[in-house]
Parts: structure tokens; C-alpha cells; sequence
């Protein structure tokens, strides 16, 4: 077998560019490289180069903190040459291509890497992506021939299928087995010379991922008596898919670092702060994936420094190179490397004391393209001052509702206490407060605001504020839209929102409306405030044994379709603040289960369940539409689930949920209940969400069709409780 490692290159793989201190607050780096490893190249096709182009632009990177997702990025172009994270303990995900059920075409790659940031340093982790689909090859022995016409085998799982003939010989089938049934069946069918009918079924468990089974099938005579016979035999070959090694290449857009002449790394994405008149060499080095084909640097007061243009290409000087050099930029080094080239470009002490002559703020643009139009903008910002603070930009995840967590870093000699003033924008009156101060940066996190409020704040030493003025937004209290269900239309199905609104809740009322039912209708007799509140009634839909058990249940978001007897939902609705809870008033009355299965059985007391999830999902499609999460009934795969590595897992940043086991009610009336929200454990503190998602059921399992038929659970008021 060979291995084939599809790396991330850029000249050193993944360069880097950070400060010598510390990353916008935080305490160390991570410099990632991924590579895509192709395991069963010998018993199937290579990865073509539109094949590589498609894994590198779709290929998911998550990073977690035990199992919070705390980054997350799609494509290599995406993941930033330094990710600036706290100090701890990480795991790292990859995966890329296609995890289906049973195809031909498509394969999973994904690989695991743990890592450790300290403080103040930089880690390198190296993540290889190996296939992890169980592979299947069947052969055909040529004794087939001697008493089959035609043959094929259906090679079965739990989740998917696959047909092999005699036509496709060459067939690999990847298969992505459940986590909890790892058997497959192989049916053989065939017709036989004379015309008969022929069938043989073989069933193997305990099937590895990241494994190639091949199967031979071969006919042998056998001696049966003196009447003779013949048999049908499978032999079967096992192969991890982890041998000999392939290198193919990702291409990388070209990254640019700087450096000083002590080789202290400046983060580019973050401005320079240096002394008026300062004077000292900076060293931009440029690494590419091809070779260079240009490197343009620009500056609107070069003319006024006295070279000849404000723009330039270091590769096309047209005779201007010694003037350049004069002037204070000149090529220290161009050599090839690896797949592409490195170019190191000294920006000289002079042309840096000009930069720094007056307060100000000086932008350089550095744009560098490769052969294969692979290309990467930065703006370099020296910022000249001899302010002692100066103030730094708001993390966009440290800005909630009515707190927010101010930076400054020290770039003298303190002459008092570090401080912040803040204030909402266009009053008068300053907040001042003292802040925390750790080596050079000083950070304080201010409360009590206004949420859906823009504020300006500045750092401070002592009295003396930086010239440097900052803005954020607070978080607004977004609620629920029809929270009380005082509005409700049409009949079959019940809609839950009045004639002329704007769908904001659905329910599974579509499907249902086909037998003429509702499980999930308005109640005036039970409610909370108002006219009416939302009554969820699980039942058994149908007529006579024809149908299915149907939970009574209420969603954020609106019902797609209908396929056989199952639906297709779309959940959630945008939402880009961060609530602390939800609080609803619920009466919930359990049945005695009738509609029992794998998850309850017949007899035990039904359960009911209410779930918020905050996430910043993708999107699926379906129908035509996109929304943040797509269930598929008929497709238990497609279920909602806070699992790591799962889509809907990964792309949760809060979650909160309360499961019924008993009666929940005030006698007859309804009782409060306030949900509150995990950000810790979903990695919430440092993501900011985009989608809202509320599910609530009379019948937990519902999703599975199990549960009771008289089970009952009444909704009203649903409101976001913030701080």
C-alpha cells in the first residue's frame, strides 16, 4: 500500500507572524500544518488535482478545549498562520471529503492531533488525515465463468448499500459503519448457466475503519460422493491502509512574517507601536508554495520620502534597484525552497526614522502573488507615539449584552496607574476604572452596560489618555418572536402565527394534518398570561395500524417537507446575542409509554424535553432553502446532537436542556422553569453566535416514533434572560 501525506506548503509549511509578547490578550500560539493522507492508492484511483483543489477548500479544521469548540475553520486558506489561544491543554480535528454512507466515489479523511499551549511560546502540531472508511473490493475469479452467466454481490451496513457486478470490476465501495453495529452483509446472486437462480449470504462483524477487506469469490469443484459437486467460495483479505508513503502537495497562499534584527516576530495583524524618531531594521520574509511572480509594496508617502513612485514591484524595478536601496528597501535574500521560494526584504533604519518622525500612524501594503495566482495582502501599521499606553482593538467574543473586557498594552515607562475610560458614544461624561495590568498589557472587563449600545473607550496612564480611540457594540436582548402563542392560524394544519405574521415556531402539525390530526393546537384553559397557551399532545397518527406514533412538539424554525411518512425540518432562526437562560412556564403530564422501542419501552412513565442551542452553524440545505440545522426523520444520522465532531455538536456555543421524568405542574396550574445556558463547556466565551434553536416535546423519543400517546405538555411566555 502507499501512504500518501496531501501537506500544506508555504515555504516552512505554515510560517508564522506574532508579537514577542502576546497575542491580542491571550498567552501562546498554535502554528498548524495539515495534510490529507490517500491509504489505499494501490487498490484504488489517486486524488486528482480537482480532487485536492475540492479537499483543500472544504477541508474542516476544529479546535477544541477538552470539548469545547473554541476554533473552528473551513478550508487551509482559512486557517491563519498563528492562532492565538489561551494556555492549557487542546485537541485538534481535521477532516475532510464526504462522510456518506455507502458510495464508490466519496471518502473521509480525518486525523487527531493533542497539543499544550504555554505561555508567551509557540507550538507546532502537524496533523495527518488518514482514510477512515471501511473499504470494500470484490474480485472475480475467472472460474465464475464456468457456471455463472451473470453475478453480483450487494454488500450491505446498517446505514447503506452497495452493488458490485461483473461489469465493475475495478469497484472500491467506502462505507462509514455506525459506531454501534459494525456488520456487514455480502448477499451473492447469480444466474446460472443453465438458467436457475443462485443466492449466497455472508455476513462479517467487528469491521475495522481505515481498513481494505478484499473479497474474492471463485467457484471450485468438489468431489460429493460418486455424484460429485461444486461450491461457492469467498476469501477475504484484511489490510489496515497505513504503508508506504507519497508525498502530493496543497498550495498554500503565500505568508509574510517580520522580524527585527534580534529575530523578534512581529504580528502583522496587530500595528507597531515605537518611539518618534525611532530607527531600526525590520526584516519582512516571503514564502510561497510556486515561485514568486510578484511582490508589490506601496505607500502613499514614499514620493514624499523621496523615491520615485508610492508603488513598486520588487520583481520588475526597471533600473530603480540602487535607488530603492538608497531609499531604504532592498532584496537581503531570494532562494528557492522546497516547492516554492523565500524572499527576505530589509526595510533599513532610515527609512524607519522617517516612518516614525511625527506622531502618526504609517500603513505599508505588502501584496505577494505566486505562479499559480495564490496571492496575500497585509498592511504593516507603525504607529509613532510617545504615549506610555496605548489603546488596543475590543476582542469582537469579550462584547456581551451588558459587559465587555477592554485591552491596553504599555509601550513606556508608567507613570501612574493603568486605566481605562469608557462612555457611551456621543454623551460627555467618562467612566474611568483601574485595570489589571500583566507584564505589558493591561485588560478590564466593565459591566453594567447597555445592551444594543455603541461606547468608545480609551487607555490610560494616570490622568494621560492614548490618543487612540476604540469602539464596540453591545450585544442587544433579543427574544423570541410570538413567546406567548397569542397568535395561531388555519386549521389543518394549526400554524402558530397569525394570519398575515411572519413564521417564527413550527411544528410537526404538516405531517400529522394528513390524517386529519393536530399535535400541536392553542389551549385558553391552561395558560400562564394571556388568551391561550400551546398544547403539545403525542399520539399515534394513522388509521387502524396504519400510521405512526407522532410526538406533540413545537420548534424554532419551519417544516420542509414531508417524505413517506416522514418530515424534513429546518431549525432555527437568527440570533447573534448571548442570553444566560431561557425561562418558559411548562405543565407537563407523562403518559404510560404504548409506542415502546430501542430507546423506552412499553410500560415506563414517558419523558418530555425542552432544549436552546446557540451555534454558529454552516448551514444545510434542503428543499431548496438553507437553514442552520436540517433534520431528516426517515435518516436517524441527521438527528440533533451535541456531540463532538458532529455537525450540530461543533457548531453549538451554548446549550441548556431540561428532561421531564416526572410531572412538572402547580397543580393545575403551569410552573416556571428556567434553563440555563453552558457556554464553558461549548466554547461560548470565544465565539459569538448567528442561529437560535428551541426544540420542545411532549415525547423525548419522538424523533425515534416511541413514546406515550397520552402524554401532554402545555408551553407559554418563553423569554431570554440576560445579564
Amino acid at each position: 500500500m502507499k501512504r500518501y501525506y496531501i501537506i500544506a506548503l508555504a515555504g516552512a509549511i505554515l510560517a508564522s507572524c506574532k508579537t514577542d509578547n502576546e497575542f491580542l490578550g491571550e498567552d501562546g500560539s498554535l502554528k498548524l500544518s495539515v495534510g490529507v493522507s490517500d491509504k489505499v492508492e494501490v487498490v484504488s484511483r489517486t486524488l486528482s488535482g480537482e480532487e485536492q483543489e475540492i479537499l483543500q477548500q472544504n477541508c474542516k479544521v476544529r479546535i477544541y478545549s477538552g470539548d469545547a469548540l473554541v476554533r473552528k475553520y473551513q478550508g487551509i486558506e482559512n486557517v491563519p498562520s498563528e492562532i492565538a489561544l489561551m494556555s492549557g491543554d487542546y485537541s485538534v480535528r481535521v477532516t475532510a471529503g464526504d462522510s456518506v454512507s455507502a458510495s464508490f466515489e466519496e471518502r473521509f479523511f480525518e486525523g487527531n492531533e493533542d497539543f499544550t499551549i504555554a505561555k508567551g511560546e509557540a507550538s507546532s502540531v502537524e496533523v495527518n488525515c488518514g482514510i477512515v472508511n471501511t473499504v470494500v473490493a470484490i474480485a472475480w475469479d475467472e472460474s465464475l465463468k464456468e457456471v455463472f452467466s451473470d453475478y453480483q454481490v450487494i454488500v450491505t451496513s446498517a446505514t447503506g448499500e452497495l452493488v458490485y457486478t461483473s461489469e465493475n470490476v475495478n469497484a472500491k465501495g467506502y462505507f462509514i459503519l455506525p459506531v454501534d453495529n459494525k456488520k456487514m452483509t455480502f448477499k451473492f446472486s447469480a444466474t446460472t448457466l443453465a438458467g436457475g437462480k443462485f443466492e449466497k449470504t455472508d455476513e462479517k462483524t467487528d469491521m475495522n475503519a481505515s481498513t481494505l477487506y478484499s473479497l474474492t469469490y471463485s467457484y471450485k469443484p468438489v468431489e460429493q460422493d460418486h455424484t460429485g459437486g461444486a461450491s461457492l467460495q469467498v476469501t477475504v483479505d484484511e489490510t489496515p491502509l497505513e504503508e508506504e508513503e507519497h508525498v502530493i502537495v496543497f498550495k498554500q497562499r503565500p505568508v509574510i512574517e517580520c522580524k527585527d534584527a534580534e529575530e523578534n516576530i512581529y504580528n502583522l495583524e496587530q500595528p507597531l507601536y515605537m518611539e518618534i524618531g525611532a530607527q531600526q531594521d525590520f526584516y519582512l520574509h516571503v514564502s510561497t508554495s510556486s515561485s514568486l511572480s510578484s511582490l508589490v509594496i506601496r505607500n502613499e508617502h514614499f514620493k514624499e520620502w523621496g523615491f520615485v513612485a508610492n508603488q513598486f514591484d520588487m520583481l520588475h524595478l526597471d533600473g530603480y534597484d540602487e535607488a530603492l536601496k538608497t531609499f531604504g528597501i532592498s532584496v537581503i535574500e531570494s532562494k528557492p525552497a522546497l516547492n516554492g521560494d523565500v524572499w527576505t526584504i530589509l526595510f533599513a533604519k532610515n527609512l524607519i526614522a522617517k516612518m516614525t518622525e511625527n506622531e502618526a500612524t504609517v500603513s505599508t501594503t505588502i501584496e505577494a502573488t505566486d505562479a499559480n495566482g495564490k496571492s496575500r495582502i497585509v498592511v504593516w501599521n507603525i504607529v509613532a507615539s510617545n504615549a506610555t499606553v496605548v489603546t488596543d482593538e475590543i476582542i469582537p467574543y469579550e462584547v456581551w449584552t451588558s459587559k465587555a473586557t477592554l485591552h491596553g498594552t504599555v509601550t513606556g515607562t508608567l507613570a501612574s496607574t493603568a486605566k481605562f475610560r469608557y462612555r457611551a458614544k456621543n454623551t460627555t461624561d467618562w467612566t474611568i476604572v483601574d485595570a489589571d495590568l500583566v507584564e505589558s498589557s493591561f485588560s478590564k472587563e466593565i459591566s453594567g452596560l447597555t445592551p444594543g449600545t455603541t461606547y468608545e473607550y480609551q487607555a490610560m496612564d494616570g490622568d494621560k489618555a492614548s490618543s487612540i480611540t476604540y469602539e464596540f457594540t453591545t450585544e442587544s436582548e433579543f427574544q423570541p418572536e410570538n413567546s406567548g402563542f397569542e397568535y395561531t392560524s388555519g386549521s389543518s394544519p394549526i400554524l402558530i402565527y397569525g394570519s398575515g405574521q411572519s413564521m417564527w415556531w413550527d411544528t410537526g402539525n404538516h405531517g400529522s394534518a394528513t390524517m386529519n390530526k393536530n399535535v400541536t393546537t392553542p389551549d385558553t384553559s391552561v395558560k400562564h398570561s394571556g388568551n391561550q397557551s400551546i398544547l403539545l399532545s403525542s399520539q399515534f397518527v394513522g388509521i387502524g395500524i396504519i400510521g405512526k406514533f407522532a410526538a406533540g412538539n413545537l420548534f424554532v424554525g419551519k417544516y420542509l417537507n414531508t417524505d413517506g411518512t416522514d418530515g424534513i425540518l429546518g431549525w432555527g432562526r437568527p440570533c447573534t446575542s448571548r442570553p444566560k437562560a431561557l425561562r418558559v412556564w411548562v405543565r407537563y403530564e407523562p403518559g404510560t409509554v404504548d409506542n415502546g422501542g430501542s430507546h423506552i419501552s412499553d410500560g415506563a412513565t414517558d419523558e418530555g424535553i425542552i432544549y436552546v442551542a446557540l451555534g454558529d452553524w454552516a448551514g444545510q440545505e434542503a428543499e431548496g432553502e438553507t437553514w442552520p440545522f436540517v433534520v431528516k426523520t426517515k435518516n436517524q444520522s441527521s438527528l440533533f446532537s451535541t456531540e463532538k465532531g458532529t455537525y450540530s455538536g461543533d457548531g453549538i456555543i451554548a446549550y441548556g436542556e431540561k428532561v421531564f421524568t416526572e410531572a412538572y405542574k402547580e397543580g393545575e396550574n403551569m410552573k416556571e422553569l428556567v434553563i440555563e445556558l453552558d457556554y464553558d463547556n461549548y466554547g461560548g466565551n470565544q465565539r459569538k453566535p448567528t442561529s437560535i434553536i428551541i426544540v420542545s416535546s411532549a415525547s423525548k423519543y419522538g424523533d425515534y416514533f416511541e413514546g406515550s400517546g397520552t402524554s401532554k405538555m402545555w408551553l407559554d411566555d418563553f423569554e431570554l434572560i440576560y445579564e
